[in-house]
Formats: structure tokens, sequence, C-alpha cells
């Protein structure tokens, strides 16, 4: 496949604001097409075991279009994006690295067109869905506070050894706000906070599922600290009220939660 047949293809189809750049192993198209917060999206076309795939290169996974995180929206996103990817017919794999494609597949030429149309409008869609706020802003900057709080914590006394909103490989889904691998041990880090007491125990609740299905995992025996960091100065910390959840989680964890007051000891115990 000669990149100027695709280039060809996609001058016919798209306005002239669209442009290309040749990379190593794909041809990038930059399209007219942008996201609510300003950003133009590429697709990728390469061939891979003699099939043509547009692909969005991993970067809606890996934040090249600079959106926000809401976690306690990630559920409502992850809908709206399988939404889009049926609508489009949009399909997604893994690398070998846990990094998430879109892809779709063209039996020839005159297919890419067509299939660029369709990512395109998929990546639009779904970059946007990252976008919109869908909680109050007072709950959302409480929440991003505290997890950049804690995640440069994490990351200046564990440097490498530290993974952000990460997951154990067998169970994908599942993502800990943090996995500290020390001497071929696991641990498992979760966040609680919250601006209201109900936000608060929903945290509460996430923290006792994921430490739950860990578990599960084949690398239970390899797992050696389950630890929730307690967010003791948010406006949603109520000990008196969410004592039942409190009691579930110490059930699941292998020690009392960290408050972030006194987060020092996380230090003594990984």
């Amino acid at each position: 496949m000669e990149n100027e047949k695709v280039i060809e293809q996609i001058k016919k189809s798209f306005c002239n604001l669209t442009s290309f750049k040749e990379r190593d192993n794909a041809l990038e198209i930059i399209t007219a097409f942008s996201t609510i917060n300003n950003k133009f999206v590429s697709v990728f076309v390469t061939i891979t075991n003699q099939k043509i795939v547009v692909t969005d290169s991993g970067w809606i996974d890996q934040n090249y279009y600079e959106t926000p995180y809401f976690e306690e929206s990630e559920d409502l996103i992850r809908r709206i994006i399988s939404s889009y990817s049926l609508n489009y017919k949009v399909k997604s794999t893994l690398d070998k690295t846990g990094i998430e494609y879109y892809y779709k597949i063209c039996n020839k030429i005159e297919e890419i067109p067509s299939a660029v149309f369709d990512l395109a409008n998929f990546i639009v869609g779904a970059v946007n869905s990252f976008c919109i706020q869908y909680k109050d802003e007072k709950e959302e900057k409480e929440r991003e506070t505290f997890r950049s709080d804690a995640n440069t914590f994490l990351k200046i006394n564990y440097n490498n050894d530290v993974k952000l909103r990460h997951y154990l490989d067998d169970y994908k889904n599942i993502k800990f706000n943090a996995i500290i691998t020390k001497k071929s041990k696991i641990n498992l880090i979760t966040y609680v906070t919250g601006s209201s007491p109900s936000y608060f125990e929903n945290d509460l609740r996430k923290s006792i599922v994921n430490f739950e299905i860990a578990f599960k995992s084949k690398y239970e025996n390899f797992i050696d600290q389950r630890i929730t960091i307690f967010n003791d100065k948010s406006e949603g910390y109520s000990p008196e009220r969410s004592s039942s959840l409190f009691q579930l989680l110490n059930e699941k964890t292998t020690k009392e939660p960290i408050m972030w007051s006194e987060k020092e000891l996380i230090l003594e115990y990984i």
C-alpha cells in the first residue's frame, strides 16, 4: 500500500484542511474534526497481517487529547463510548503494555475514507464525553485535588515502583488508584474522599469491591498489602455515619485505613 494512494483517496472525501504525516509504521491523517476542548483528531493507517487497519493509535487511552479525569463519571463515560463504538462499528484491543486501541479494518484502499470518517466521529464523541462535567464542581475539585496530592506523594516516595490507576492483568476492568511493586510483591492502594458523606461512601464501596475481586486474582499469593488512604480532611469523612462500611472495608484490607493527615504511615507498611 502506498501512502500516496491513501492520501489521494482521503482527499477525494475530505476537505482541504486534512493534512498528513508519515510515521515509522503508519500514516497519520490529521482530520478537520475537532473536539470541544479544541483538539484536532488524528487517525492512523497501517497494515497488520495483510489487513488495512485504521486506528486511534491508543491516543484516547493515553490521553493525547488532554481531557480532564472525573473518576466518579468513569462508568457513565464507558457506557457512552460503548454506545459510540456500536454505532460506528469500532472495535478495541489491548496491546502488551495494556494500552487500549480503537480501530476499524478495511479490505481495500477505497474503504479507507469511510473508516476514517467513522473513527474520527467516534473519537470526537469519546473525547467529548471525557470533557463534559457530570458531577458538581465542588465534588470534582475535591476529588481531583486529593487524587493529585496522593499521586504526587506516592510518586515521590516510590518512583518507578508505583503505577497509577492501574489494574491486575487478569482483571483489567478493575483499576486501583495505585499499585506498588516491591521485591516481587504487589501492594494495592485505593483512595477514599468526598465532598459529602454519600460521595465518600461511594468510594468506600468501590474499594471494598475492588479488594474483594483481588482475592480472586491469579496474583493473590503475590499480594502483600491491601491499603486504603482516607482523606480525613474532606467534608464527607464521617466515621459515625459510615461505621458499617468502615468495618466491611477492614475485612478486605491488611491494615487499618491510613488517614491522609498521617500519610507517612504508608512508608512503614510498604
